[in-house]
């Protein structure tokens, strides 16, 4: 009873802690789940390596785990900027910002237990992914007017969203086929939090759009911009299935169903269909080999499905120029602006993500990880406008990690991850229309949006 006590108490700790993730690596999803995995670009769908945080990856790895209860605190550091030049006739001007707040602990937490030869339950709780940029009011600003006293990057002073996402998983799998084969489902419970700032110039009570006449680009103004935090819940599942093609090697897929959330009433808008954010669909699928008694390598591959989801997929300049287009010759919002029922998006593109890992058991008691991680910038040059609130562009990450066992019940772990720079340019076409529109022909603006990463993991293990 002592132990089940400790156990529920930890996994209500984590869940509350765990809501305070904001992360992004392959679009906004994490590179990796669990610390073992991460030290091996997040791969792992055919490894469970008994690491009850297979949960998240492949819910029918739980079979090989031993009884545990695992947890871990991520240190993730994503810093994000941008920079423009804006040329008129009379000479041009350049400016720069960087989001203030680039420091975030993760957390995560897991546990598996045996209920018979075949059968395993398992809980998982861990930040999926998330998004988070806080871009101080002395910020460059490149919706800028002469004449018009606005800062920050959307001439709204300050200006960030901050996107959190929690899953809870539990999960149940079986072994079949004289334990050649595994089969897990996972029920996924999530919860997301959401805000944003900053905005104000898109629904029309802005100085610059005070000073232009420009109009609301969103069917509810209201509700678009500087509400506060929301939150929504939603539901969906987790298959998985491993095989044992041999005695060195596994394979194995995954997959994880679009999460059908509940709208972000105080922000029905800004996303499409009035609010609505749901969580992509992923599938994966990989292999894992034993080259010999000490050395494993994985390799997997993985799609995450934005393009379902219109408030993220959805183009933004594009279609806030029809937004534009439908208040000039309609008077009233149409359903390309903000919120509405096809609105303005981010304009991602689905990513395909490869992950490669190694594992050496260095000695009996010390395993050595590393791994990389290739993902698509799902940000095309022409959207580069509304992602500076969303810069989600990084595209290979680089992971070393450890385990140490400290006797039979106890074990250590750490992993670190790094991201190089990557930058996405574009011309901000929005601006040049808005200036001719308001007799000011001849201005354009390049714009470049940027982010590079950094993770640091630690983790803890106790076998039961």
């Amino acid at each position: 009873m002592t132990f089940k006590r400790t156990l529920l108490a930890a996994a209500v700790t984590g869940a509350v802690l765990a809501t305070g993730t904001a992360q992004a690596t392959n679009g906004y999803f994490s590179h990796g789940f669990g610390v073992k995995s991460k030290g091996m670009g997040g791969s792992g769908v055919a490894f469970a390596n008994n690491s009850a945080m297979i949960i998240a990856t492949n819910p029918a790895g739980i079979t090989d785990v031993d009884n545990q209860i695992t947890g871990e605190l991520a240190y993730f550091k994503p810093i994000r900027g941008y920079d423009y030049t804006t040329t008129n006739p009379m000479g041009s001007v350049s400016g720069s910002g960087d989001s203030d707040r680039e420091g975030f602990f993760i957390p995560g937490l897991a546990f598996t237990y045996a209920l018979t030869e075949r059968d395993s339950v398992g809980l998982a709780m861990y930040g999926s992914g998330g998004m988070n940029t806080d871009y101080p009011a002395d910020s460059g600003n490149y919706l800028g007017f002469p004449g018009v006293p606005a800062d920050g990057p959307y001439g709204d002073g300050e200006a960030g969203v901050d996107l959190k996402q929690l899953f809870i998983t539990p999960t149940y799998a079986r072994e079949l086929m004289d334990d050649r084969l595994s089969v897990g489902v996972s029920a996924v419970i999530a919860r997301q939090s959401f805000s944003a700032k900053g905005l104000a110039n898109f629904n029309g009570t802005g100085p610059v759009a005070q000073a232009t006449g420009l109009p609301p680009f969103s069917v509810a103004p209201q509700n678009m911009t500087g509400q506060g935090h929301d939150s929504a819940w939603g539901y969906g599942g987790k298959l998985g299935v491993t095989f044992k093609a041999t005695d060195r090697i596994s394979l194995a897929a995954s997959y994880q169903s679009k999460i059908e959330m509940d709208e972000f009433d105080k922000y029905s808008g800004l996303f499409a269909e009035g609010g609505d954010f749901d969580i992509p669909a992923t599938w994966t699928v990989g292999l894992a080999a034993d080259l010999t008694d000490d050395i494993t390598v994985t390799a997997d591959y993985q799609r995450i499905e934005y393009s379902d989801v219109k408030a993220i997929s959805n183009p933004s300049t594009a279609y806030l120029n029809q937004c534009l287009g439908s208040w000039m010759s309609t008077g009233a919002a149409g359903p390309n602006c903000l919120g509405g029922s096809d609105g303005a998006g981010f304009g991602w593109d689905d990513v395909d993500v490869i992950k490669l890992g190694v594992q050496w058991q260095a000695t009996p008691k010390l395993q050595l990880r590393a791994g990389w991680n290739h993902g698509d910038n799902p940000i095309s040059s022409e959207d580069a406008l509304f992602n500076t609130i969303a810069p989600g562009v990084v595209e290979n990450h680089y992971t070393v990690g450890f385990s140490y066992a400290m006797g039979s019940n106890h074990e250590i772990h750490g992993s670190f991850m790094y991201a190089p720079e990557v930058d996405v340019k574009g011309e901000n076409q929005f601006l040049s229309d808005l200036a001719a529109q308001n007799g000011m022909p001849g201005v354009s603006q390049d714009l470049q949006i940027k982010m590079k990463q950094y993770e640091a993991t630690v983790g803890y293990t106790y076998k039961f």
